[in-house]
């Protein structure tokens, strides 16, 4: 990739990301977090707006895929965090509290509480500092092989690149490709949101189809990644557990190079990961706001716009939101349930509910053909009949599944000894499981192995299909696991100090 290439790939993250910190204005829950955290969601956020908005317009209102459509899209993302942005600013310097439009200075814990687990902090600087080096070291080698390099992978070139390229040459996301039966098409209804990422980036730059400035919008995704893991960790299992996690998940090799799924390929599953896991982390804070369930629905969105097990894995979350945190009466926790859970994840289902209508609206005029049609699983009218024909082979093949799964979780240039330690680790702080938390987290792990699962009880071919898609479907349950292994890792090494795991956000309410 030239120069030019380079600086047009990086021109498409800081587009997306612009777009989203603009949208972070508006949203109180995610304008007072830390920094980096912040950053992380605003990426996820500019996705979903300017490649589902992009779909919108073309589907819904016929509007061209063009320069034009993008542009107008972060304006007025922009606009909007612009206008949040002075309206705060004008009420900050407004007076009539007597702070002269000053906020509050964020409480500090007392001396006890910074007393209590010094020794045991004492080497958090050091694992954190450490986890920084290395996840920046992996990150900047992603960015590296996505800035100088071709693509290489197989679904990027076949399915996702292949589809931008349809979209873009007719200017809409209805393609007469798409909806002609007579061609050749693999996965016609596979949802476009990541191809219209893809025609984004190229349609700001002016590149043509050859070029592949839209990798680095991919190579992106792996920091984001690890910024959700950090920010989850941290909020519940502490600072010194949060940098080991993150240090785990910079190590394994798939994650950041693998050409069948990792951030240095154009696959889909790193993006679900993260818009799936970010948007779990969100709708399970402590004291969810309202803002946190509009940006968990805008991720959710994304989620089902992303792939197929996207909106299945997206209701997964809305529904996890759902159960409650606390350890309140039932009277007062119902109250706070219905204030705190019920509406939030009530605000993200709706969200999402519109992107799954766009996506059936959109799919319903393309033809199904060379596809592996799993879509039928879950039809209501033939659900009775596809069960009782598949749970009896499902089971007999269930003992081939995991002997090809644990060949691939062992696979050292994958996971490295990843599959080896977290087991263990899981089981020997099996006691800092026992989180509320951690059921939640435990169940959306579990979301996309289910899935694969169920795939794997219809599949035509099963050791092709598992020895090509297990290690996409870890790859998804990755956000909520590194948590989980978060909240082992605080146990094994001894609870810090009791402020360890409160977050700049929980302080401020």
């Amino acid at each position: 990739m030239t120069a030019a290439g380079a600086l047009a790939g990086l021109g498409g993250v800081a587009l997306f990301a612009a777009s989203g910190w603009a949208i972070t204005e508006a949203l109180p829950g995610l304008r007072v977090l830390a920094l980096r955290h912040r950053l992380a969601y605003a990426y996820l956020l500019g996705v979903a707006w300017i490649a589902g908005g992009l779909y919108v317009l073309s589907h819904l209102l016929a509007v061209p895929l063009r320069r034009p459509a993008v542009l107008s899209l972060a304006l007025a993302a922009i606009a909007i965090g612009a206008v949040c942005l002075a309206a705060r600013l004008r009420a900050r310097t407004s007076p009539g509290d007597g702070t002269g439009g000053r906020s509050a200075p964020l409480p500090r814990s007392g001396p006890g509480r910074r007393r209590r687990g010094t020794r045991r902090l004492a080497l958090a600087p050091a694992v954190a500092a450490l986890a920084v080096a290395v996840a920046g070291v992996v990150t900047l080698g992603v960015f590296c092989d996505a800035l100088t390099d071709p693509l290489r992978d197989w679904d990027g070139r076949m399915t996702w690149a292949a589809q931008a390229r349809y979209v873009r040459a007719a200017g809409t996301v209805d393609a007469p490709v798409l909806r002609d039966a007579r061609w050749y098409v693999t996965h016609p209804r596979y949802p476009l949101l990541l191809p219209l990422a893809q025609v984004a980036v190229l349609e700001l730059a002016g590149a043509d189809d050859d070029a592949v400035p839209f990798r680095a919008a991919y190579a992106a995704f792996f920091p984001v990644f690890l910024l959700l893991v950090e920010e989850g960790a941290r909020r519940w299992a502490g600072r010194r557990a949060a940098a080991l996690a993150v240090l785990a998940a910079a190590l394994v090799p798939f994650l950041a190079f693998s050409p069948e799924g990792g951030a240095i390929a154009a696959y889909s599953d790193l993006p679900l990961a993260c818009f799936y896991g970010g948007a779990l982390l969100l709708l399970l804070r402590p004291r969810p706001r309202l803002s946190h369930g509009l940006a968990a629905g805008l991720l959710l969105a994304a989620a089902a716009l992303a792939k197929l097990e996207g909106a299945p894995l997206a209701l997964w979350a809305a529904l996890l939101a759902l159960l409650p945190l606390t350890g309140k009466s039932w009277r007062a926790g119902a109250r706070r349930w219905a204030r705190e859970r019920l509406a939030p994840a009530g605000l993200a289902a709706l969200a999402l509910s519109l992107a799954v209508g766009l996506r059936l609206a959109w799919a319903a005029g393309i033809p199904e053909r060379y596809d592996e049609n799993y879509a039928s699983l879950v039809a209501f009218r033939t659900l009775g009949r596809t069960l009782g024909r598949t749970l009896g082979p499902a089971l007999a093949r269930l003992p081939l599944v995991l002997r090809l799964a644990r060949v691939k979780m062992f696979w050292f240039p994958s996971w490295s000894l990843f599959w080896w330690i977290a087991p263990f680790l899981l089981l020997l702080g099996r006691h800092g499981l026992r989180r509320r938390v951690a059921l939640p987290l435990a169940l959306a792990a579990a979301a996309p192995i289910a899935i694969a699962l169920a795939a794997y009880a219809v599949s035509e071919d099963l050791e092709a299909t598992v020895l090509t898609t297990w290690d996409r479907f870890l790859v998804q349950a990755g956000v909520p696991f590194f948590v989980l292994l978060a909240l082992a890792l605080r146990s094994v090494l001894g609870r810090g100090a009791d402020g360890d795991a409160v977050s700049s956000e929980d302080s401020a309410k």
